[in-house]
């Protein structure tokens, strides 16, 4: 891999000081401004559930616990374990929350730190800091690393490379030290606990072995330092079945699981080719790549043909230049080496293909570009050579600059898929949910029916469709819809969600749990969910089992500020104000402006005699939301109890306004008006 420095481009004229200075300038200042666009972008697709929703990111004493649970939280079991990276997000959520900025810099942080040591790499491997460079800047600006880098969901790739780059270089130069060795196991190690992709270095010595070495024993014949890095993925492994109880992705989460071998290889040869169409000629980039991009195929065909025609030949093609041109064999050899674990060949994986899966991948195209050019400059078309590397760099800018932008929103990704095909049933369905998610209803609609009509069977449009008809009243669309959704999918407890809300609208509570519990026996452990059935016990007047569903959903998520708001509601009217207001206290800790929290508080303190220190909560809590009917008819009392007569009957009429249904308040409405005939002497509460 050796050549000689390049004399037209040896800045002869520059200090080795200053001309590193500007190197390291220019692989800094390049990804920044292409990648800059992305800063401002929000929470997208992944990030939602994997960052934004995350209860297990919000404190950092839970650190330890994201050790001991898989990548999509605890009790969801997908077969991912990525604690390393949950660690990075719970560190930015500690300083800036849900303020994407921070998490778009660190990502765009990363990026840089690979792109130099890419160029690091290259340089000591090829003894040529223009081909470096050149490798190094196209790596930087490839369009297909926008999805890794501009979605915050594509951390776990560039943490996983940035900790295999530093073990890689721990590695060259563990020749002059054994700590370089030990620092390369560790952040070997630690690329592992970032992604499972991390174990593909192993893969890489060996290529680089087998690129490097003049005896065909001495390529594949490992080496004992190659040794501890399969030793040090021993612990790794166990530590992963530990956590997700499987050793790869699950069947239930693999995309082509169910398929026998031949359908994997014939389908994944399309889905290379598409690979290849990405790092080449990237204009058609889908983010979400299903069967409506690459078609799912059982038997050989001419496409098929020449798809496995292609690969194989540049596969041997790889292998037969590694005596002649290692450079350009290890560029080749490289792709196959570091996609063999995203391949779904061998070991099926939860996507079909992705542009992410592919960030360090790139690295192979960008050495094959750099190759070319460097060649044209050492046959002495110096110009020729910095001209198409301007141009190549300025087209690839602008191209990722621009497909930055579809990471700006739900709504942005979303809409440039369906821009290239219309019928991406997933994609038509996640617009959907987004028009939802907006308020507007009818786009919402539009795009659920759309789904139905394109595939009948998708079973959660007839759930999230009925959803929508049930927060507009209509329960007689979204029942027949909900039953259809059982009917296909009758183990599947998303369905009775949205069925028992309906019940619960519709205060049929006895079936409102009855589905509740159906929803909680099959679906994993939620929070959420466990607290909407402790409600619906509440409600349905069954005081016992509602504190123990609550307390529940407690253990399930403690920072979760409303089941303890409403354990303390079911606690005061069990008689218990010294155990709900201990509660309210914890709540109002974790939800310093929730409204409900002041409300309940402010009961709590009525019933310990209190009437001025109640006060002082219900009106907190109608500052903060002056639609409360519970919190004006609570009022209400506390200026009937002061002889505040005036006050109390404007308190109970907003009451009854806002909640026509109060019959306590109805009743107390009357007795105000009997007893203001004798007025007492106001209470006057202290300054």
């Amino acid at each position: 891999m050796n050549s000689k420095t390049n004399s037209f481009f040896s800045f002869n004229n520059i200090k080795d000081s200053q001309k590193n200075f500007l190197i390291v300038l220019i692989i800094v200042l390049l990804p920044l401004l292409c990648f800059s666009n992305s800063l401002l972008g929000e929470f997208v697709y992944d990030d939602l559930v994997i960052v934004k929703d995350n209860p297990n990111l919000k404190h950092l004493s839970d650190i330890p616990k994201l050790f001991l649970q898989t990548y999509w939280g605890q009790n969801n079991n997908e077969g991912l374990y990525r604690p390393l990276t949950h660690v990075t997000f719970a560190l930015n959520f500690a300083i800036s929350g849900h303020d994407t900025y921070g998490y778009h810099l660190v990502n765009i942080f990363i990026h840089i730190i690979n792109s130099f040591l890419i160029y690091w790499l290259s340089k000591n491997y090829c003894k040529n800091w223009y081909l470096a460079l050149l490798c190094s800047l196209f790596f930087a600006v490839h369009p297909v690393h926008s999805e890794a880098v501009a979605a915050i969901y594509g951390r776990p790739e560039l943490l996983a490379t940035m900790f295999l780059l530093i073990a890689w270089a721990g590695y060259v130069n563990c020749i002059k030290s054994n700590w370089w060795y030990v620092l390369s196991l560790i952040s070997y190690f630690l690329s592992l606990l970032c992604k499972e992709s991390g174990i593909v270095f192993i893969g890489i010595l060996l290529l680089v072995q087998a690129c490097t070495e003049r005896s065909w024993l001495a390529r594949v014949k490992p080496t004992a330092k190659l040794l501890g890095y399969i030793l040090a993925t021993i612990p790794y492994l166990a530590i992963r079945v530990y956590v997700t109880k499987a050793f790869g992705v699950p069947k239930r989460g693999q995309f082509l699981g169910s398929e026998p071998f031949l359908t994997r290889l014939y389908t994944m040869s399309l889905g290379y080719i598409q690979y290849f169409r990405m790092l080449i000629w990237p204009d058609k980039l889908y983010t979400e790549y299903t069967y409506d991009v690459i078609s799912r195929t059982t038997s050989i065909s001419l496409t098929v043909g020449l798809s496995l025609l292609i690969i194989i030949s540049l596969i041997i093609i790889g292998i037969w230049q590694i005596n002649k041109k290692p450079a350009l064999a290890y560029a080749i050899l490289f792709f196959f080496v570091t996609t063999s674990i995203v391949s779904n060949i061998i070991i099926p994986t939860g996507v079909l293909i992705a542009e992410r899966t592919i960030y360090f991948p790139a690295a192979s195209i960008c050495l094959l570009a750099a190759l070319a050019l460097y060649q044209l400059d050492k046959i002495g078309w110096q110009k020729l050579s910095i001209g198409l590397a301007v141009i190549l760099l300025m087209l690839a800018s602008v191209r990722t600059y621009y497909r930055n932008f579809d990471f700006q929103s739900n709504f942005t990704l979303f809409g440039s898929v369906l821009k290239l095909t219309q019928n991406h049933v997933k994609v038509t369905y996640a617009i959907a949910t987004s028009y939802e998610e907006k308020g507007e209803l009818l786009e919402a609609e539009k795009y659920y029916k759309e789904v139905l009509k394109t595939a009948p069977n998708y079973v959660q449009t007839y759930s999230a469709l009925a959803n929508l008809y049930a927060k507009q009243g209509f329960y007689d669309k979204a029942l027949p819809l909900l039953h259809r959704a059982i009917e296909l999918a009758p183990d599947s407890g998303n369905a009775y969600v949205p069925l028992a809300r309906v019940y619960m609208q519709q205060k049929d509570y006895p079936k409102a749990i009855e589905a509740f519990q159906t929803a909680v026996n099959l679906i994993i452990p939620n929070a959420k969910l466990q607290h909407e059935l402790a409600l619906a016990y509440f409600y349905a007047e069954d005081l016992e089992k509602a504190e123990l569903e609550m307390r529940k959903s407690i253990d399930l998520d403690p920072y979760f500020a409303e089941p303890q708001i409403n354990l303390a509601r079911i606690l005061q009217k069990q008689n218990k104000p010294d155990q709900a207001q201990t509660l309210l206290d914890k709540a109002l800790a974790l939800a310093p402006n929730d409204p409900d929290a002041y409300t309940f508080y402010g009961v709590g303190l009525r019933m310990k005699a209190n009437i001025c220190g109640a006060k002082d909560y219900l009106l907190k809590a109608l500052s903060i939301n002056a639609q409360l009917p519970d919190a004006h008819y609570e009022l209400g009392l506390i200026y009937a109890e002061m002889h505040l007569y005036k006050e109390a009957r404007q308190e109970i009429e907003t009451s009854l306004k806002l909640n026509s249904t109060n019959t306590e308040a109805k009743q107390k409405l009357l007795e105000l008006n009997k007893t203001a005939l004798n007025p007492e002497p106001a209470i006057k509460c202290p300054n």
